[in-house]
């Protein structure tokens, strides 16, 4: 038996634990406790067996720039789960299914964010292409602030956090800070363009729309698009 269905039957188990029928209870502790013995399974290994990983379907270049990163990390952070990135695919891991709500947010997010980048260079007034790029990146990073502002997350207990930070060491112990590609303009720095492109960037990250729903399954999908 592999240890994924291992942790399972024991969770079951120990859910059984939990019956207001005692001799039940007491049979399916006593079950549990034999196969974490014969398994060498601990308590640790079913609480880390708790957090998930997904993957999001866009495709990253494998060097991203702060704006990118910065998108990441606010669904993260509103959906209680880590991001980090693996080759061109930007993965998440949490407890439950938000990992799995975190990626498709993360898809949606990003399209969003996106087409509103493309439609500021539109307009950009900077002639040279390093300076536009700069502007684009100062209006992503407004968009994300003021995005992330308006939203809700969801605060993780300090048990789930214990689980999260255990669930990093132990499977991601040498995990090193991602280093971003970031345009620079020594010109535009402290500009009324920079400053500009920061407005329009948190006028269009209010409008976005992104929530969460609970229920008795964990997460539900409900994130929207921009009013």
């Amino acid at each position: 038996m592999d240890k994924e269905k291992v942790l399972d039957k024991i969770k079951k188990c120990l859910a059984l634990g939990r019956s207001a029928n005692e001799h039940e209870a007491a049979q399916a502790l006593r079950q549990a406790q034999a196969l974490m013995e014969k398994y060498k399974v601990n308590a640790e290994d079913i609480a880390l067996s708790k957090v998930s990983e997904q993957k999001a379907d866009r495709k990253m270049a494998f060097k991203l720039a702060g704006w990118q990163w910065g998108v990441a990390n606010m669904i993260a952070d509103i959906f209680g789960c880590k991001s980090y990135q693996r080759g061109k695919t930007m993965m998440f891991y949490g407890i439950g299914n938000r990992a799995e709500t975190s990626a498709y947010a993360f898809d949606v997010v990003y399209r969003q964010i996106s087409a509103d980048r493309r439609k500021f260079l539109k307009t950009c007034r900077a002639g040279k292409p390093s300076h536009r790029t700069y502007l684009a990146d100062r209006f992503c990073g407004g968009w994300i602030a003021s995005a992330w502002e308006t939203v809700k997350k969801f605060e993780m207990s300090d048990e789930e956090k214990a689980i999260m930070d255990g669930y990093k060491k132990k499977e991601y112990p040498d995990m090193a800070e991602a280093r971003t590609r970031d345009a620079k303009s020594s010109i535009l720095q402290g500009s009324k363009m920079e400053y500009e492109a920061l407005t329009r960037g948190m006028e269009s990250g209010k409008q976005v729309k992104l929530h969460y729903a609970v229920n008795g399954t964990g997460f539900v999908k409900q994130i929207g698009g921009q009013t």
